[in-house]
């Protein structure tokens, strides 16, 4: 058996230290959840019930047009999975996840946006372990309430996929496409969303509303049904009626039902 000379084993190993990418520092945030997806409560994209109705905190981010903000409560949600809900790490790992280098302006754009956070009572910041700081997930709401797992309390939840992350969805997509996915996994497949309702109903512009849809359904991750209707008082003698469903790897929500009958009858 040769053994390798010294030259050789110098030779292999490398004179600068490896670094972790954005994706590697997401994946190890996702492995740690041991989960794969993540649960948000509908109220994060809107509040209220019945006919009585009112936006949620995601409406304030997408109307400071805090894109970086929603990408890190997104990730922070993500990596809390378990009691006490709060997470430690150290501001360059923050910054490497939201796609930002290890610089002291990359340092504080990260503390703003969880100052963003704390003032949206979303997140708090807990006593600081070193140089980590501790990070404290709230109830999606915006009310300051502690966080518990919504099937707990039975509150009603979206579920955003892993494959938001895993497939780069959370760099294809603008702010109006990442809002448009969250309200459209708060609702059934097949639903209906009229522009003109989308600041009533979400708090969000009807010019961010057809943005974020017109580009889910160009990156082939919607599906749009146009029912035609006769209206002779309309301008054009009838009116549209538009339904939509997500498709892959965040919809159908629901299993189709010649799906669901076989995997009954096995």
């Amino acid at each position: 058996m040769q053994v390798p000379s010294s030259a050789a084993i110098l030779s292999c190993m490398s004179k600068t230290p490896p670094k972790a990418t954005q994706a590697d520092t997401i994946a190890a945030l996702l492995d740690r959840s041991k989960r794969t997806d993540v649960p948000i409560r509908k109220t994060f994209v809107q509040q209220g019930t019945g006919k009585i109705r009112d936006r949620g905190p995601v409406a304030t981010l997408c109307s400071h047009h805090d894109e970086r903000g929603l990408d890190l409560y997104l990730l922070i949600h993500a990596a809390t999975s378990a009691e006490p809900f709060d997470v430690v790490l150290p501001a360059p790992t923050w910054a490497r996840a939201i796609g930002l280098s290890n610089t002291p302006s990359a340092r504080s754009a990260v503390s703003k946006a969880i100052t963003r956070l704390v003032d949206l009572d979303l997140v708090e910041r807990g006593a600081r372990a070193g140089n980590k700081s501790r990070i404290v997930l709230l109830d999606e709401g915006g009310h300051g309430d502690d966080y518990t797992h919504p099937a707990k309390s039975r509150d009603r939840y979206l579920k955003l996929p892993h494959a938001y992350w895993t497939d780069g969805w959370h760099l294809k997509l603008t702010l109006p496409g990442k809002v448009m996915l969250l309200i459209a996994l708060s609702l059934d497949d097949g639903f209906p969303l009229p522009i003109e309702r989308a600041r009533d109903w979400y708090g969000i512009s009807p010019d961010t509303a057809q943005r974020g849809l017109a580009e889910l359904e160009t990156l082939d991750l919607l599906d749009v049904d146009v029912q035609y209707k006769p209206a002779p008082l309309a301008p054009e003698g009838y009116t549209q009626d538009r339904r939509f469903t997500l498709k892959a790897p965040f919809g159908p929500l629901r299993q189709p039902l010649a799906t669901v009958t076989k995997l009954q009858t096995g």
